[in-house]
């Protein structure tokens, strides 16, 4: 579906949104997003805590599950064969590498690291530049005529805050709402409630609405939030770190690596070329330090 809303949660940051607007309309020639009022987002979202933002018309939302499906219709249509739930137990970087996964044993000429968060600590050199952080969404039940006061034009909307808001209406009238973060690999025990408190926050009136699904997932985030493009041997190659982007900008990272041990490296150089940052204390600290930087930046979206 069309539509893309970036909602300003604090008036000072509105001259900035717009600015960024204009420079993409004024400088690239992109001329599909467009700065938004106070009144004019209010009438876009119905809640009291946005001050401003743009929208951007060129921009849009999809079902990332059907999505992600499609692809792995579409691979195996061409003759790849997907293994779920095969852990990696190791891998020997030899030409052709080889790698352990339970009883197998596997031979390739090449190796993507393609686990964005969920790659644990089988590399840790990617592991001291992409750090797991973990994401919670919660789906209502439908909302009737309450959607169309919420989000009349069926938009898609991420807010300004550091522990970011993002929400829309699935087909069906539901409020989709993702909020809340935790870090490393343990889950809350209630998803439910760790989403539901930011989403209140933004829409009050659905205080008595039923929660019918909740669920969460891990992202692979990196301290300039720019994706992490590397060789780590002539063999080995590694995407990910999309920092919550990841159903646009892993789809372009798998053409690019694909390319890449195609022959044809350009595309995946030049996002190589892009430096990223390490944690403090590579892999071993960035838990802890990370931890404490979220702590302060969250206390800076209620400022």
């Amino acid at each position: 579906m069309p539509g893309l809303i970036h909602a300003d949660h604090r008036e000072r940051l509105v001259p900035h949104s717009h600015a960024y607007a204009e420079t993409l309309r004024d400088i690239y020639g992109y001329d599909k997003m467009h700065p938004l009022t106070r009144d004019e987002i209010r009438a876009r979202v119905g809640s009291e805590a946005y001050h401003g933002g743009v929208f951007d018309a060129g921009g849009g939302h999809l079902h990332p599950l059907n999505y992600a499906l499609g692809l792995a219709r579409a691979a195996r249509d061409a003759g790849v064969r997907i293994f779920e739930r095969s852990r990696v137990d190791w891998v020997t970087e030899t030409d052709p590498v080889r790698i352990g996964a339970g009883k197998a044993r596997i031979r390739a000429r090449h190796l993507i690291w393609a686990a964005n968060g969920y790659l644990g600590e089988m590399d840790r050199r990617i592991a001291a530049q992409v750090m797991p952080i973990n994401n919670y969404i919660v789906a209502t039940e439908p909302l009737g005529a309450l959607a169309d006061k919420l989000i009349p034009g069926r938009e898609a909307v991420a807010d300004s805050k550091f522990v970011i808001n993002y929400f829309r209406l699935s087909a069906d009238g539901r409020m989709l709402f993702g909020g809340g973060e935790s870090y490393g690999y343990r889950f809350p025990a209630d998803i439910a409630a760790k989403a539901r408190r930011p989403m209140l926050e933004i829409f009050p009136e659905l205080a008595e609405v039923k929660i019918d699904h909740a669920w969460g997932g891990t992202l692979g985030i990196t301290r300039s939030r720019m994706p992490h493009f590397e060789w780590i041997a002539p063999n080995i190659l590694t995407a990910g770190g999309y920092s919550g982007h990841g159903v646009a900008m892993a789809t372009l990272g798998g053409k690019l690596a694909a390319e890449a041990i195609g022959g044809t490296a350009g595309r995946f150089d030049l996002m190589a070329s892009v430096p990223t940052p390490r944690f403090p204390g590579g892999a071993a600290l960035r838990w802890p330090m990370l931890v404490l930087a979220m702590i302060w930046f969250s206390l800076r979206d209620r400022l």
